[in-house]
């Protein structure tokens, strides 16, 4: 009886995913256009600031999505650009 081991096979797919993976989070977590984000702690009053991702983080997501970013800036520059908002 032949016995083969489909780990290979199965390790490739996920290796193969996980681009795919990364990508989709991506496209999901950004708004390229931004949101503004009131952010107060208890040493600091408050202030503004634009975030461009759906997820509030100062440092991890846009550390992680630096690469796409960068390529999402290129291929859609006019998404990227910050409008005004109307005043009231």
């Amino acid at each position: 009886m032949n016995q083969t081991s489909r780990a290979p096979l199965i390790t490739a797919i996920v290796l193969l995913l996980l681009p795919l993976l990364y990508v989709g989070s991506y496209l999901a977590l950004v708004v390229p256009q931004g949101r503004m984000v009131f952010k107060a702690t208890e040493y600091f009053p408050g202030h503004e600031y634009l975030c461009r991702y759906r997820i509030d983080s100062d440092v991890i997501l846009p550390a992680l999505f630096w690469p796409l970013e960068q390529i999402d800036r290129k291929v859609r520059p006019e998404a990227w650009e910050i409008t005004p908002a109307p005043l009231p």
